[in-house]
């Protein structure tokens, strides 16, 4: 191209841009450059008839100076040159002023892009979000810092809902950026700079009208970005490092929808996304805590921020101690700051392995360990100055799954989910005969029901309604039963609500409450952080393998042994079961607790069998 036609070129794209239309299309930057490029010419061009450039500047910038000029031909150009800049000026002040307004209207629609690193992307609105919000402020503000979390809406009303309904103050140790888009469009998702998020979380939507429009509208999500070459080599590069980045999606109990998540998130190191169902482990939670509510209260504390919580550590965080081949029971009593509970590890492709109470066995070399702590930082290597001498001569009862409880289910609201897995078939069958289901909802108000709740000897009583009419019968039985404190902790109330959660676990009318939601948000909360607890957590919350279980002090445990917590230790570990805390009379669950007053219940991790029918001789 010659130079002639270069020239033309820039000149006929630069005429373009000099076109209204092209001009109010155009980004501000260039609106400014058109508006100080004429500005030039018109200083420069008319400099001649003003005298001097200076002259023709100040004429430009400053309409004052109209007042210093002389002469026809200077008056005339003189005060062209002043409405020229009077008109430009106005126009930048214009721009300026349209650029301001266009970003405040970006950033309440949510339009803005985010181009930082290190944040938590949240996709979808549901009830969960601010309790999951809660914990992750928690987490941020027990170690000083302040968290960026990304929240993408596919809808502008819902970002308007929730600019208007919760407190940014709320969450002060986190900066919240709100974000509107098609989440089906992988280009909104690149725009919130997903490839250098930290974790993603696609929560299932509540503006569907069900469940399966839900489900197809999530799968929709997250094919979209498998279907992202780029992305999804990001994701198995990063897993297969060792360091994954902590994807999540939610979705219904129905096992096709699980099975389709899994499948195309598929590769050699495992599953690149955790998938988080109602019937899974917060399912299998909230059928044992129908059986014992305390196993309720448990996960419910290990899986909040602000207390012990479970924790993948490295090795090296402990110097140059060499742990290889040293036994899990010696391992056991050799830190101080935290309780090891199990080893993990990942082989060449990043796949990843769990080994909890790995009594007998020895730390392989790249192996982590996992701790149950309040904060990592605390942990320190303090192994035992003596040989370790496990008395297994101090019998303790060994743990089992299935209970023997007599157990009375008010209404059908929530489904049982796994709840055989945790009794013996008496006890099932004798509650599933004791079910009462009434048509009317007057009949759960009855002198003859309620006399019959406390004439029934009942082990626990499940208000298994819908949150309003749970809420009632519950607020009835509370306040008529005030000074009846053995009856009250028989009453456990399933409940959907975080707010009227909330009203009945105040002090005044404090009762036993599982709340789903609120134990789901703590659940995916974790694994924003920690990915592989889904491992950990599966394994804790279903019958194979190891997990918590609750000892009787006087039944599975003499109760004058209870006097040393590191004499408790060694007792339990004798018969390979691992020290986690205490449980007292009214169900309050200490984790790690020093001091044995008052103490009902040894929560211990361990594998084995409790017979309800055995004593201690």
């Amino acid at each position: 191209m010659s130079l002639l036609d270069k020239f033309k070129f820039y000149r006929r794209n630069l005429s373009r841009i000099l076109t209204p239309e092209r001009f109010a299309l155009s980004p501000i930057w260039v609106q400014l450059v058109a508006i100080f490029f004429v500005s030039a010419i018109l200083i420069i061009g008319l400099s001649p008839f003003l005298g001097d450039l200076p002259t023709s500047y100040k004429l430009f910038a400053d309409p004052a100076n109209y007042a210093n000029t002389s002469g026809p031909l200077q008056l005339f150009v003189g005060l062209i040159q002043v409405l020229m800049g009077l008109v430009l000026f106005s126009f930048i002040i214009s721009v300026l002023s349209a650029a301001l307004v266009t970003l405040i209207e970006n950033i309440k629609s949510g339009s803005l892009p985010y181009r930082k690193k290190g944040h938590i992307l949240f996709v979808n609105f549901n009830i969960k979000l601010p309790l999951i919000l809660d914990q992750v402020n928690l987490r941020a503000k027990e170690k000083g810092i302040l968290e960026d979390v990304v929240l993408l809406f596919p809808e502008a009303e819902t970002v308007t809902f929730f600019r208007n309904q919760f407190d940014k103050d709320r969450w002060k140790n986190l900066e919240v950026f709100i974000r509107q888009g098609d989440v089906l469009f992988f280009q909104t998702f690149d725009r919130l700079s997903v490839q250098h998020a930290m974790a993603l979380v696609i929560l299932q939507p509540d503006h569907l009208a069900d469940t399966f429009s839900a489900d197809n509208f999530n799968l929709k999500i997250l094919t979209t970005l498998t279907n992202n070459h780029g992305f999804f080599s990001h994701l198995t590069s990063k897993q297969e490092a060792g360091n994954p980045v902590k994807c999540s999606i939610e979705l219904s109990k129905k096992t096709d929808v699980r099975k389709i998540a899994l499948e195309i998130t598929k590769n050699k190191a495992g599953h690149l996304f955790s998938v988080i169902t109602p019937g899974d482990v917060i399912g299998s939670i909230l059928a044992r805590a129908k059986v014992d509510v305390v196993y309720y209260k448990v996960f419910f504390e290990v899986m909040a921020f602000d207390g012990s919580t479970i924790h993948f550590v490295n090795p090296r965080q402990f110097g140059t101690v060499n742990f290889e081949n040293k036994d899990f029971n010696h391992l056991l009593f050799s830190f101080k700051g935290g309780t090891l509970i199990g080893f993990s590890a990942s082989d060449h492709e990043g796949k990843f392995e769990i080994n909890l109470c790995p009594f007998h066995k020895e730390f392989k070399k790249g192996d982590w360990l996992i701790f149950l702590t309040p904060n990592v930082k605390h942990l320190k290597y303090s192994p035992p100055k003596e040989p370790l001498n496990l008395n297994t001569h101090i019998p303790v009862i060994p743990p089992t799954e299935e209970v023997s409880k007599k157990i009375c289910v008010i209404g059908n609201a929530w489904t049982m989910e796994n709840i055989e897995d945790f009794m013996d078939g008496k006890s099932l069958a004798a509650m599933q005969e004791s079910q009462v289901i009434f048509d009317n909802p007057e009949g759960y108000f009855t002198d003859k029901f309620l006399n019959k709740l406390h004439q029934g000897e009942f082990d626990n009583i499940i208000i298994n309604l819908d949150d309003e009419l749970g809420f009632r019968l519950t607020m009835m039985l509370v306040s008529s039963n005030k000074h009846n404190p053995e009856f009250l902790n028989k009453i456990v109330t399933i409940l959907g609500d975080p707010v009227t959660e909330q009203l009945l676990n105040t002090n005044i009318l404090k009762s036993n409450t599982v709340l789903s939601h609120k134990l789901s948000a703590r659940y995916i909360a974790q694994l924003a952080f920690q990915k592989n607890l889904e491992r950990v957590f599966t394994e804790l919350a279903f019958t194979e393998g190891a997990e918590f279980h609750l000892l009787d002090v006087g039944k599975h445990i003499r109760t004058e042994v209870l006097k040393d917590v590191n004499h408790v230790r060694k007792i339990l570990a004798a018969h390979d079961m691992i020290y986690l805390g205490t449980v007292d009379a009214d169900k309050n669950v200490n984790l790690e607790a020093v001091n044995f007053e008052g103490t009902n219940q040894i929560l211990v991790l361990a594998e084995g069998k409790i017979t309800e029918k055995s004593h201690l001789g």
